[in-house]
């Protein structure tokens, strides 16, 4: 079985590098090149692509369409340069191949911005045939034959560094997804999954204002089976917090954490809002509910608020109320997915 990498690319020459190395060196490298005015196209062939070119159109279908059109493998991944493939990636395409053959499959996207991990899943392989292609300008989704493609996992994890704010900043993605999203909204102001991204964009950016703008707009929408909603339900908590807003944000949250009760995001958060309010009585239910709920890999979410962060956040809090059992015990839990500040927070018990 050959596998295509396939990848659109402008003016990325400090990333696509990076990109490039982590795919195994026999798959074949597809770049469309959309407009660089730097060694993006240079630093592709450097890394064993083969680099095609394109007119930017302000469509991202239409670009990662044409980019697949050179694609020679049985199946295609979608890599963009901001990313980079984890290991094993071809045995869970070979695996994913013989489970389900002929059938789109979703990436594990882990993204990386102010210091956490976030992650969700979106299809990024493909069968190399004429029924599955992408639609849609911005946020493009994998159809076959006309219709949206069925959700199957496939194994493979990709890391994401474009959310990061230099990165956008230094790119100019900020313009760019600003503009293309307003334009989506224009077409179609019902688009809540729109109104959530451009949201998150204005929050990347620490324009909260903006950002709360959006997320109500998205909100009042009221799509709450769409997978994007419980997500957009946090996010718009956080803001509501970063604008000093926690009592209204706890307040308005609450009756989500039944509705969502497999979501660990929602009640981790409504622990910190609790914890910032000053109602002790919401901070340890709200942990333990995470906890009982774990990691999703339904939903976009923050790595950790199932797990180890929900259970250091317990440990901190018992510390500070004084019950040294207590506080040692979730500690040592955190400490079982080797996170950093459990670690520490734990020697530094055992050793007073």
């Amino acid at each position: 079985m050959r596998i295509s990498v396939c990848m659109i690319a402008r003016n990325e020459e400090g990333r696509i590098g990076q990109a490039l190395s982590s795919i195994p060196a026999h798959f074949e490298k597809v770049v469309v090149d959309t407009g660089s005015e730097d060694r993006t196209v240079e630093e592709a062939r450097q890394h064993g692509a083969k680099v095609f070119f394109a007119s930017w159109n302000d469509d991202f279908a239409e670009a990662r369409n044409e980019s697949m059109k050179y694609a020679t493998g049985d199946y295609i991944l979608i890599l963009d340069a901001d990313e980079k493939l984890e290991d094993g990636a071809e045995d869970q395409i070979r695996k994913f191949d013989l489970e389900h053959p002929g059938r789109a499959g979703t990436a594990r996207i882990r993204n990386w911005s102010d210091g956490d991990w976030t992650q969700h899943r979106m299809i990024r392989l493909l069968p190399n045939r004429p029924e599955f292609r992408f639609f849609g300008a911005v946020h493009e989704q994998v159809y076959e034959n006309g219709l949206p493609a069925d959700i199957l996992h496939s194994g493979v994890v990709i890391q994401h560094y474009g959310y990061d704010k230099e990165i956008y900043q230094t790119a100019r993605k900020y313009e760019r997804y600003q503009s293309l999203y307003k334009k989506s909204l224009k077409e179609n102001p019902d688009n809540g999954y729109m109104w959530y991204q451009l949201g998150k964009l204005h929050y990347s950016q620490k324009e909260y204002a903006k950002a709360q703008e959006a997320f109500e707009e998205g909100i009042r929408l009221e799509q709450f089976s769409y997978y994007y909603y419980p997500p957009m339900l946090v996010q718009y908590g956080y803001t509501l917090k970063e604008l000093g807003c926690s009592k209204q944000a706890y307040a308005f949250l609450q009756p989500f954490a039944e509705y969502y009760s497999n979501f660990p995001d929602l009640p981790f958060l409504l622990a910190i809002l609790a914890m910032d309010i000053g109602d002790l009585s919401g901070i340890v239910p709200n942990y333990e509910r995470a906890l009982n709920i774990g990691e999703t890999e339904i939903y976009s979410t923050v790595e950790g608020v199932g797990s180890y962060k929900a259970a250091y956040n317990m440990g901190v809090y018992y510390e500070i109320v004084g019950d040294r059992d207590k506080a040692i015990h979730y500690y040592e839990r955190a400490n079982q997915y080797s996170y950093a500040p459990a670690t520490e927070r734990l020697k530094k018990m055992l050793h007073e």
